[in-house]
């Protein structure tokens, strides 16, 4: 008893490359069997879902893994996955995450509040 749960504590503390390794392994037959491009990606897609869902890899990384695997897979040229991927609104989305962390770190967020209370008072009226 006191193996088994040693054993299951040690695969508890590698479950992340546990699920890095198997998850592909065990999806891996149905772009080998099915040799379409629509089972080649619905793998891409259930190993995005299984890493989105268990997190074991940061959902940055996950969401760029149809980046890199349509073209290795051959399912989209690389030049039409970058041209879903860059878009006009999605830098205008990461120039507003990168604004809004900056903000967050410098503390411009209180500093604004702090000055607005000061100007107007804690006075509702």
């Amino acid at each position: 008893m006191r193996m088994l749960r040693s054993v299951s504590r040690g695969l508890w503390d590698y479950r992340s490359f546990i699920l890095i390794i198997l998850t592909p392994l065990l999806l891996l037959p149905l772009p080998l069997v099915i040799k379409t491009k629509e089972a080649e990606c619905a793998f891409v897609l259930l190993l995005m879902a299984v890493y989105w869902m268990t997190e074991v890899i940061p959902l940055s990384m996950t969401a760029m893994l149809p980046a890199i695997l349509f073209p290795a897979f051959g399912i989209m040229k690389s030049s039409n996955v970058a041209k879903e991927y860059f878009k006009d609104f999605h830098f205008l989305l990461v120039g507003v995450i990168c604004l809004a962390t900056s903000i967050e770190k410098w503390g411009l967020h209180r500093r604004v509040a702090l000055r607005l209370v000061s100007m107007v008072g804690v006075n509702p009226a």
